[in-house]
């Protein structure tokens, strides 16, 4: 396999990840969507992933 460093750092970061959510899927996808929030915050972003842009039409 041909990998390059940043696919190395991401795949150790994501195993830091999973060990620290004790491999929960639930609780990974819960910690990481905290960072998320916690670095849009700090960069006074407004991220909008995930949420239909009018919802009247997801119905």
């Amino acid at each position: 396999m041909n990998d390059n460093e940043l696919l190395i750092e991401k795949v150790k970061t994501q195993k830091i990840l999973d060990e620290r959510a004790e491999h929960d899927l639930a609780k990974y996808v819960a910690d990481t969507h905290a960072r998320i929030e916690a670095l849009a915050a700090r960069l006074e972003l407004k991220l909008t992933y995930g949420t239909p842009a009018n919802k009247s039409a997801a119905a």
